[in-house]
């Protein structure tokens, strides 16, 4: 603990009582106590006087040299949310360990607080220790790459080229395009693209675009696990490890090495030049499982597949690295890995996108792995982390997530003979193929911003608010800045929504909308559970028996119409604010998955409130029993008695 200045010392430590010299107050005369007795207590009590004098002068003193200083944060109890799915485990090996550090199911809130960003510091974890990002010796990875998730919602090209323009001004090195579905994949594996994946020629004019900015364009394509796009087809169904599961392809096979080397040689072919391709790896669910692979042990099964694929590039293509997910290898002795010479052939990419890098990734693992690769990567996140069906970023988490890695990466690169190559600030835009959208991209702009200036330039304070709102395009709008409260106002709005809705930065229309969104599917929620679950005249059984009061259906449908015109009117603004983003498919999806349902209840609602509403005449009770309720044993109407 931090020990208190002296200026700390409770004042009952230095005022001096000197009560007992009140003795000689007995002897005056009953004339002069009218007229002396308050003079001479003040000139006699003159130490205490002037005891309580300094402690005020102490205390002032205090308050102004605390002022700028940071105060520690109590330790927060830690909360972990449940997962829903189970993908903190890789059931390749080391089953029970906790392994995955966030993106894809983790949701760990530890109740942090970010008060004093502007003096640098963020609270720990705690632990009551702080993230101290020093302005005058900041570490800044020498890569910053901006990762897009592009399966199965391509945003347009002329958008694209915008954002890689701001990723630029914002200090990205690079982009790190995760293609899947959207790339035009030819000849056999031609169904692999889908309907609305991008022509070659967009492909190259991406290419291009980023080149033009000097980005640095790494691909990233699946070759073990996450191979759902193409496993999901009958043409490639005999390569699943599993067969009711499309997520992990049967190393054993030729033809599995066969569907890969194809991937790979179609991406290299319009990549040309590149220096690094990223070949997944992450997340093998399945592996051990069928007839062929279960005799071998997983982790050799595993080594045995990465270093044919990666042996594969680096034949073919010598002026290329291979770069892959760490999670598979984080619980593998080193032996393992030497055994396969893994360090020679891949550079692993660390990627952890909860707050606390070290719970998922402690000291020991960083030591194995210096032990192993000459140099590794680091991934965080702006997006797409905590929560499947999220749809704005919590930038107060993701800054944490990304700041704390830069302290990581500090400490721990000097123990690798290259250090880290760079840090990859990932955008998840589904959990896997099959998943519904989470945060689009326009929703996270923000975010972006913040987390490239922030591994740009190793701190984050009020000197950076010029080029954060000049990202942003604030303008007139910029957010102004209270020099006795934080930079950013994260606690109370961690999606920035009150503080850049009304900047113009690529699809900030959007953005705004959702702020609109947020307020109300809460009044929507708030109303149905309401009508149909804490009121008495609309549930499911008034519905059920047509029973109810009409003049009480009325009194709850008072704000009906105003939620079901709000709703259909965010369909016509989202349909609007997404056009220049994304194509007309992925809008429909993003309205049928975020919209729709509440016009749905709502409907549904005003359906049954309009059948309750006609009767005139109603039945005398006991109201005839469910006839489902007979396979509970429960009899009908028909055979109870009376």
């Amino acid at each position: 603990m931090e020990e208190k200045p002296a200026c700390e010392i409770p004042l009952n430590n230095i005022i001096v009582n000197n009560e007992a010299s009140t003795a000689a107050d007995q002897e005056n005369t009953e004339s002069m106590k009218l007229a002396g007795s308050y003079a001479g207590r003040l000139w006699r009590r003159k130490s205490t006087i002037l005891g309580a004098a300094l402690a005020v002068v102490l205390l002032v003193l205090c308050l102004q040299y605390n002022s700028g200083k940071v105060v520690e944060v109590p330790p927060q109890p830690v909360q972990v949310e449940e997962v829903q799915q189970q993908r903190d485990l890789a059931p390749g090996f080391a089953s029970g360990q906790d392994i995955n550090p966030g993106r894809r199911g983790d949701t760990v809130d530890i109740g942090l607080n970010i008060e004093n960003i502007n003096n640098n510091y963020i609270p720990g974890d705690g632990s009551n220790q702080f993230i101290n990002l020093d302005i005058k010796t900041p570490y800044v990875p020498p890569q910053r790459l901006l990762h897009l998730d592009l399966k199965g919602a391509p945003p347009l090209v002329s958008y694209l080229k915008r954002i890689l323009s701001l990723a630029k001004e914002l200090g990205a090195t690079g982009v790190l395009l995760e293609w899947e579905d959207m790339f035009p994949w030819t000849g056999t594996l031609s169904p692999l693209a889908a309907r609305n994946a991008y022509s070659r020629q967009e492909v190259l004019d991406i290419i291009e675009t980023a080149a033009s900015n000097q980005l640095e364009v790494i691909p990233l394509i699946q070759t073990f696990g996450h191979v759902e796009f193409a496993l999901k087809y009958a043409e490639f169904a005999d390569l699943r490890e599993v067969a009711e599961s499309p997520q992990a392809l049967c190393p054993s096979l030729n033809s599995s090495l066969d569907l890969v080397h194809q991937m790979v040689d179609q991406i290299m072919e319009i990549h040309k030049g590149i220096r690094y391709l990223h070949i997944g790896c992450d997340e093998v669910f399945h592996m051990g499982e069928c007839v062929r692979c279960r005799t071998q042990a997983r982790e050799t099964l595993f080594l045995n597949h990465v270093s044919h694929v990666a042996g594969y590039v680096r034949n073919k293509y010598p002026d290329t690295v291979p770069i892959i997910w760490d999670d598979m290898l984080r619980h593998l002795p080193p032996i393992s890995l030497d055994s396969f010479h893994i360090g020679e052939l891949v550079e692993p990419m660390v990627w952890v996108y909860a707050e606390d890098v070290y719970r998922f990734v402690p000291s020991s693992v960083w030591e194995k792995y210096a032990t192993t690769f000459p140099r590794v990567w680091a991934a965080s996140a702006f997006k797409g982390a905590f929560g499947e069906t999220l749809y704005v970023p919590n930038v107060k988490r993701h800054l944490e997530n990304n700041m704390r890695w830069l302290q990581v990466m500090s400490t721990e690169g000097p123990k690798f003979k290259g250090g880290f190559q760079g840090i990859a600030i990932t955008g998840w835009q589904r959990y896997d193929h099959f998943a519904v959208l989470c945060e689009l991209l326009p929703s996270a702009i923000p975010s972006l911003a913040v987390n490239l200036l922030v591994t740009s330039h190793g701190y984050f304070n009020q000197s950076l608010r010029t080029k954060l709102n000049n990202g942003l395009s604030c303008g007139v709008f910029a957010p102004s800045i209270d020099r006795s409260t934080s930079f950013l106002n994260l606690n109370n709005d961690p999606y920035l929504w009150d503080q850049f809705s009304r900047c113009v930065f690529p699809g900030h229309s959007f953005y705004k909308l959702l702020y609109r969104m947020h307020s109300i599917e809460r009044e929507v929620a708030e109303m149905v559970n309401s009508v149909t679950k804490e009121k008495g005249w609309l549930t499911d059984y008034n519905v059920r028996h047509n029973f109810s009061s009409p003049l009480r259906v009325d009194e709850l449908m008072i704000d009906h119409q105003r939620l079901y015109h709000s709703v259909t009117g965010l369909v016509r603004s989202a349909k609007e604010g997404l056009s220049e983003v994304f194509d007309m498919y992925t809008i429909a999806e993003w309205i049928e998955q975020r919209l729709y349902p509440m016009i749905i209840q709502l409907e549904q609602i005003e359906r049954d409130a309009t059948a309750l509403k006609g009767p005139r005449t109603w039945p005398r009770r006991p109201l005839p029993i469910l006839t489902d309720l007979e396979r509970f044993g429960i009899p009908s109407s028909d055979s109870s008695p009376g």
